[in-house]
């Protein structure tokens, strides 16, 4: 008799533990990391100043469920720029970051995405954006012989 009082009373309070511990009513925890298209100001070959902002739970940093290695802007002439593009690294403050690109060639095209590099699950981009620099002369119509 007294071990089925205590096996009914170890079975409520493992179902009373479990139904607690099983819901989060916390449904802000997204857990991800996103990051706002590029604005690029003071353009002018050789350099243009980017800015993008950064959208992270400050919890999530803290309780190490994102890890976030690296922050900056990769850059190329060619779409779809990549960490192995040319890049520049800098910290975001009060959810925004800011670097200015270099070498920039001036009558060009440029793509521009902000990235954050994530251990252990690869690397977030922003959407992508155009930046031309200088002034990019349309090209000459081809003369038609005259009859």
């Amino acid at each position: 008799m007294k071990l089925n009082k205590w096996l009914s009373i170890l079975m409520v309070n493992c179902s009373l533990l479990i139904g607690f511990t099983a819901c989060d009513d916390d449904d802000n925890d997204s857990h991800e990391l996103s990051l706002g298209a590029p604005v690029l100001t003071e353009i002018a070959a050789p350099t243009a100043i980017a800015t993008s902002d950064v959208m992270v739970s400050q919890q999530d940093l803290d309780e190490g469920t994102i890890r976030v290695m690296a922050y900056g802007f990769c850059y190329d002439i060619s779409k779809n720029p990549t960490i192995y593009s040319a890049t520049v690294k800098t910290l975001p403050e009060n959810g925004k970051m800011e670097a200015t690109l270099t070498d920039l060639a001036d009558n060009t095209v440029y793509y521009v995405r902000a990235f954050a590099t994530l251990y252990p699950n690869g690397v977030v981009y922003s959407p992508e954006v155009e930046v031309t620099i200088g002034t990019i002369a349309p090209e000459p119509e081809p003369e038609t012989p005259a009859e």
